[in-house]
């Protein structure tokens, strides 16, 4: 049986090259920027990549604009949008972190990836000596053709990105990156700062912002960067959230006026020590300590706990949202048998942005996962699972923990009553304005951002970098400039 056969698919994200920004161009000209590179052709190299940027905003503040290229990411666009885009002061450009990866795997291969970039190999030092290289001569006639003033990353260790960031800095363009993956609870904290230690090099850019003093420790105790280098501003993508809930206090926010339930479906690793790699693979073998760490029947019991309570509420709109996660999807069927009809309450939504699904639900249950916070942002009721493998010794600390703002199932029976009762009291119809106390602390600790001005923050650092950066090359001229006058006889 398909796993998700039966199901009320309501929205699938398409993929491909057209769905993605820049991704066309990127694929129609992928031979021309290998041949570049291939044949250290910079100019032509430099000519390809401007020819793929794209332009996101115009500044509307008056006065000189400061041009921002970012390397979008999900998650990371939407941070985008909500700091230097709405900022006013930016002239924000966008090029598809596919180009670099084109230039950098005419260099590497398939030998360095974001967690194996760090080797004693001298082979591998030469191919990012060689790309740096290479880069610099890029730059050279790239920066000027955009007028640069700054580019922005995702991650601070994005293999293609790396000597990218150094050539960059190489022609006094400083690299931020607004850093995004950061909910590292305390069972993950040791192995994340090991894993960039020994495995990523030390941050080629000016700065790093992220979401949370949590992930500033671990990149500090690294060495990622100096920690005056390194700057917890928040999550900027929040500000939404907080904008939604004060401008929609009051109203009723449901989907389709019904009782819902959102599900954020999660998989066996989900916040659980795991090791990206390039390969058939994708995962690197850990030490059996870490493999033995996972959820299996947390997957399995909450999902078919979501079965029960749209079998049982019928009233109740169930939707599960899902990122293809064919694990979380398997567990929906796993042991239903093929004659297994969903209830006509049950939704499953694959991919796409889930603003709308938190802010108009009246519940929401997930681990380990941002939507937590988003909800918490928007004053929708959440609640936890604290059963199975998330009550236990070995796994507990690799829970997100919410404290009081949100609820704590104790059982599958509890989750469904739980789920049931919030969401038949309808808070969506009427939520307030103010943020709930109980949800200042979470948001604090684990996105910086109770406030909604995380955007202002995140802005506010690229400028100062811009600021500092002009300041330095008008002092450099000005004795060439006061020279030039002498000698002309004008003061």
């Amino acid at each position: 049986m398909n796993p998700i056969s039966g199901f009320h698919i309501v929205r699938r994200r398409l993929k491909g090259i057209v769905s993605k920004p820049g991704m066309f161009r990127a694929i129609t000209s992928k031979l021309f920027l290998e041949f570049a590179a291939r044949n250290n052709c910079p100019k032509l190299a430099a000519w390809l990549v401007a020819w793929q940027v794209q332009t996101v905003c115009e500044a509307i503040v008056p006065g000189k604009p400061a041009v921002a290229l970012t390397l979008p990411k999900s998650g990371f666009a939407e941070d985008i949008q909500y700091s230097i885009v709405r900022d006013g002061r930016f002239r924000v450009l966008r090029l598809h972190r596919k180009v670099l990866k084109m230039i950098a795997n005419c260099f590497f291969e398939a030998l360095v990836d974001d967690n194996n970039y760090r080797q004693d190999d001298e082979a591998i030092t030469a191919r990012k000596a060689a790309y740096r290289n290479f880069m610099i001569a890029v730059c050279h006639h790239l920066v000027p053709r955009l007028e640069l003033d700054v580019a922005l990353t995702a991650n601070f260790s994005f293999y293609a990105e790396q000597e990218f960031a150094a050539a960059l800095g190489h022609f006094d363009v400083p690299v931020v990156a607004v850093h995004k993956e950061c909910m590292k609870t305390p069972g993950v904290e040791p192995f994340y700062e090991k894993i960039y230690r020994e495995r990523k090099m030390p941050f080629q850019g000016r700065k790093i912002t992220t979401y949370n003093e949590i992930e500033r420790r671990i990149e500090i105790n690294a060495g990622v960067a100096p920690a005056e280098n390194i700057v917890a501003t928040g999550a900027p993508r929040l500000d939404r959230f907080h904008e939604y809930r004060r401008d929609n206090a009051g109203q009723d926010q449901s989907l389709d006026g019904r009782p819902t339930v959102l599900f954020m479906s999660f998989n066996e690793k989900t916040g659980c020590p795991v090791l990206g790699r390039r390969g058939e693979h994708r995962y690197e073998e850990l030490d059996p300590e870490f493999e033995k760490i996972n959820w299996a029947n947390l997957v399995r019991n909450c999902h078919r706990a979501m079965i029960r309570l749209a079998q049982e509420y019928p009233e109740i709109h169930v939707i599960i949202k899902a990122k293809n996660h064919v694990l979380a999807m398997e567990a929906l069927t796993t042991g239903l048998g093929d004659e297994f009809v969903p209830p006509e309450n049950l939704d499953v939504v694959v991919g796409g942005n889930s603003f709308e699904l938190i802010v108009g639900c009246d519940v929401l249950c997930a681990i380990n996962s941002g939507s937590l916070l988003e909800a918490l942002a928007a004053n929708v009721d959440v609640v936890s699972p604290y059963f199975d493998e998330a009550a236990a010794p070995l796994t507990a600390p690799f829970m997100v923990d919410l404290g009081d703002a949100a609820g704590r199932a104790t059982s599958t029976d509890d989750l469904v009553i739980m789920m049931a009762e919030r969401a038949l009291a309808h808070p969506a119809r009427n939520r307030e304005s103010e943020l709930r106390p109980a949800s200042v602390g979470p948001l604090e600790q684990w996105v910086n951002n109770a406030d909604g001005k995380a955007g202002e923050r995140v802005s506010q650092v690229i400028m100062e970098l811009v600021e500092e950066q002009r300041l330095k090359t008008l002092t450099l001229t000005a004795p060439l400039d006061t020279e030039i006058s002498a000698i002309s006889g004008k003061q």
